[in-house]
């Protein structure tokens, strides 16, 4: 796997209060976007789609996924 760092600047998602990008990654052809709940403090890993969200199927390319941003320190706490 391929996964590659695009974007790991944090701001607030325009139109959505409360959420908070963190990063956006790809793999091959596919994106990926990594935000956090700041009401509940939920960290989510999703896939883009024709612009919309989709829910991650697979559990191993989630792991994965989150393992690789750890690795880049974007999961680190004094971060996020």
């Amino acid at each position: 796997m391929s996964i590659k760092l695009i974007n790991s600047n944090i701001f607030d998602l325009p139109g959505a209060p409360g959420w908070v990008h963190l990063a956006t990654l790809q793999n091959n052809l596919r994106e990926y976007m990594c935000f956090r709940d700041t009401v509940s403090g939920k960290i989510y890993i999703e896939g883009i789609t024709g612009g919309c969200l989709e829910f991650l199927e697979d559990d191993s390319l989630a792991k994965e996924l989150y393992d690789y941003l750890v690795y880049k320190g974007i999961l680190c706490i004094g971060r996020i």
